[in-house]
């Protein structure tokens, strides 16, 4: 939230008022497209198919990225902030979590998915204790939900803290699989949504009055839980943050496969095989120099996720046009959810590592 920390409760709240913008084209864009394309077949539908390849080809370049730095990022940024002593442990762990990925995606899609939400729940779990535990310690300020007269800040604040939410279109991808088409797909996306909005709003309230020097540490989660309540609960988040972003890679190992699978026309089971074995050796290249793999490959990967869903949201008024409806509503969604990619593609290009 950079300067605006002592805003959290309006900065959260305008952020997830703010990512309505895209979310709501999503979920026109999906009254007549369910597929396996996800945002790919939006584009498609929209603009054509050489416009679709190239915002494919940057949003499988972001997702490729991630999917190899995030592994070193777990185990080089995340874990330490709990288990300082790993650090001789670092590079093997590298490896031991790609093989773990690469295990459960090549066992059945239940199982996947069955892992999948039991993250998610568990992440559920711990936001909530971290949430009341911090609510019980620091209140719920009033001066949380002003803006302090730094509208500046407060406005940065709120376009990063809404970006937060993007990784919400990759369920988009699973949209071939998933029975009752539309209505389901919308239903699930929108509900979703609104179920962790109210959990980071609840979460962001007591931030306005925690102590800065818990907040500017390397995971401030991790080092809040520890001053709320000692080293066990402090253990059980850094494991929670761990989990979660592995929880992640899985979801976006389902959403690549699918999105290749139909640019490929092979079944995405062979998909998330091949993907999987690439995420081991991938694993073991980056042992070179872990350390630096998170900080060398986040920029690139950034740029292009802000660019792959500027497509999408900017030639949304062309896909309105085409069934005959556009009218001034849609044109001031795509703008105003343009210029929220456009924020994206700055932030990233200035100052990756604070996206």
């Amino acid at each position: 939230m950079g300067g605006a920390r002592s805003s959290s409760g309006l900065v959260t709240a305008l952020a997830t008022l703010l990512f309505l913008l895209p979310l709501s084209i999503w979920l026109r864009y999906s009254r007549r497209i369910v597929s396996a394309g996800g945002l790919y077949a939006f584009v498609e539908a929209a603009a054509g198919t050489l416009l679709a390849r190239i915002q494919a080809a940057l949003w499988i370049l972001s997702y490729a990225l991630y999917l190899v730095y995030t592994g070193p990022y777990i185990v080089y940024e995340l874990l330490p902030a709990a288990f300082p002593g790993i650090t001789p442990y670092q590079p093997a762990l590298v490896v031991l979590l790609a093989l773990l990925v690469a295990t459960i995606l090549m066992s059945t899609l239940t199982v996947t998915l069955l892992v999948v939400a039991v993250v998610a729940l568990a992440q559920v779990v711990v936001t909530i204790a971290l949430a009341l535990a911090s609510l019980a310690r620091y209140g719920a300020p009033v001066g949380a939900f002003t803006g302090h007269g730094d509208f500046p800040a407060v406005a940065s604040a709120t376009a990063g803290v809404s970006l937060l939410y993007i990784c919400a279109s990759l369920p988009l991808f699973l949209g071939g699989e998933v029975g009752g088409g539309s209505r389901r797909v919308r239903d699930g996306l929108g509900w979703g949504f609104a179920a962790v909005a109210a959990l980071v709003s609840l979460a962001a309230i007591p931030i306005a009055a925690a102590p800065s020097a818990l907040l500017q540490t390397p995971v401030p989660g991790v080092a809040l839980a520890g001053a709320l309540a000692g080293q066990g609960f402090k253990t059980l988040v850094g494991i929670a943050a761990a989990v979660s972003a592995l929880g992640l890679i899985l979801a976006e190992f389902l959403a690549l496969s699918r999105l290749l699978s139909v640019l490929t026309r092979r079944p995405p089971e062979l998909l998330v095989r091949a993907l999987a074995a690439l995420l081991v050796v991938a694993s073991l290249v980056v042992l070179i120099d872990p350390s630096r793999v998170y900080p060398l490959l986040l920029r690139p990967s950034l740029i292009a996720l802000w660019l792959s869903q500027l497509m999408v949201v900017a030639v949304y008024p062309w896909f309105e046009a085409r069934h005959g409806r556009l009218g001034l509503g849609d044109v001031g969604l795509a703008a105003g959810s343009s210029a929220l990619m456009l924020y994206g593609l700055y932030s990233s290009a200035v100052n990756p590592l604070g996206t």
